[in-house]
């Protein structure tokens, strides 16, 4: 783990030496309603390690989820929604029966233009609750850093 998947927390407390070991699993899915309208396309994952830890505060266990919603022909035929939460990687138990406080959250709204049958238009916006995780107030002064962003994405298809 490292390199951006999961909290710099969980990520720096994986594995304390040559011996340690991951057990992981995961699990997806997604759903598409046969005619688009007000109910959207649905996906999901969830995911779960088990961690063998040497070390006291070594991360023992993490966990990540996610779902995400997506409407079609929203206003005009070809235009798209969607939205998705979840967390990414975060440590839930720590060796010696510690709990961290390493949760965040994870937001996205989006809406694609289609502005011709070539070029579409997709603005986003994302806000990210706590991205450091347990690191967040290392200092002891703030524990609500957040981030709020957006972007503009333009797509040709040839």
């Amino acid at each position: 783990l490292a390199g951006g998947f999961g909290t710099p927390f969980a990520a720096e407390n994986y594995f304390s030496g040559r011996n340690s070991y991951m057990n992981a699993w995961g699990i997806g899915g997604s759903w598409q309603p046969q005619d688009s309208g007000w109910i959207p396309s649905a996906s999901a994952g969830y995911g779960y390690n088990s961690v063998y830890a040497k070390n006291a505060g070594d991360v023992t266990a993490s966990q990540s989820w996610n779902l995400g919603l997506e409407w079609a022909d929203v206003f005009l035929k070809g235009n798209n929604a969607g939205m998705a939460v979840g967390q990414p990687v975060f440590a839930t138990s720590l060796k010696g029966d510690l709990t961290p406080a390493d949760g965040n959250y994870v937001w996205e709204w989006w809406y694609q233009f289609q502005v011709t049958d070539n070029i579409s238009v997709t603005p986003a916006f994302f806000y990210l609750s706590r991205p450091e995780g347990q690191n967040t107030d290392l200092d002891g002064n703030d524990n609500t850093f957040s981030q709020l962003g957006g972007l503009l994405k333009t797509t040709f298809n040839f």
